[in-house]
């Protein structure tokens, strides 16, 4: 978190080099839903991921005609969990997010309704908080742990954005995280496997203030 403080006050310390263009900082809301993926031991199964949690973030941005880019920290918290059988066994966990978009605007920033996408990437540290046991439920195919596990992570989403006043614009928007499966926080035991990439969706709003 003290990280993505840094960035942003960085960034806004060379805003006024920036001509032409409009600043703002805000801060956003909103669910994270991610997929799971398959672990094999053997031929036996089990699903690892993240369960359904909540997230928010700060944003700080600027526009020049239908082109944007935005700094952006985004905080999740999400339970690890690990289920075969009819048997899960959860772990607490949250990932703090960095990420730097480029945004293309349907139309120019003086219009009041402003449809978007957007893509860019950056880095992902996801952390486990929950306490450790020696005999893990579930421990044969991957172990819950607390750990830090950094990825890097791609953004891509859309959204509509729109101004309600000269100077506060409010969005809506949906996003997906991807990152590689971070092993380090689950970690596949001995014969297991699991690997791939896992998306987090997370839709959200904001508000954000002219600068």
């Amino acid at each position: 978190m003290r990280t993505g403080l840094c960035v942003f006050v960085l960034a806004l310390s060379l805003s006024p080099a920036a001509s032409g263009q409009s600043w703002e900082f805000g801060g956003v809301g909103g669910g994270s839903f991610f997929t799971s993926k398959t672990v094999t031991n053997g031929s036996r199964t089990a699903t690892a991921g993240f369960k359904p949690g909540y997230s928010g973030g700060a944003i700080l941005g600027q526009t020049k005609g239908r082109i944007g880019g935005e700094i952006r920290y985004l905080y999740a918290r999400n339970e690890m969990k690990i289920a075969s059988g009819g048997a899960e066994h959860t772990f607490g966990g949250h990932t703090h997010t960095i990420h730097y978009d480029f945004l293309l605007y349907a139309n120019d920033k003086e219009s009041s309704v402003r449809p978007y996408v957007a893509f860019g990437g950056g880095i992902r540290a996801y952390q486990g908080t929950g306490t450790e046991v020696v005999a893990q439920p579930l421990g044969t195919f991957a172990l819950l742990t607390k750990t830090t596990d950094a990825r890097p992570v791609i953004s891509l989403g859309a959204g509509v954005k729109w101004a309600p006043s000269a100077r506060v614009s409010m969005r809506v928007e949906f996003r997906d995280y991807l990152t590689p499966f971070p092993k380090g926080v689950i970690a596949p035991n001995v014969n297991s496997q699991v690997g791939g990439w896992i998306h987090d969706f997370v839709p959200m709003v904001g508000v954000l203030f002219g600068l």
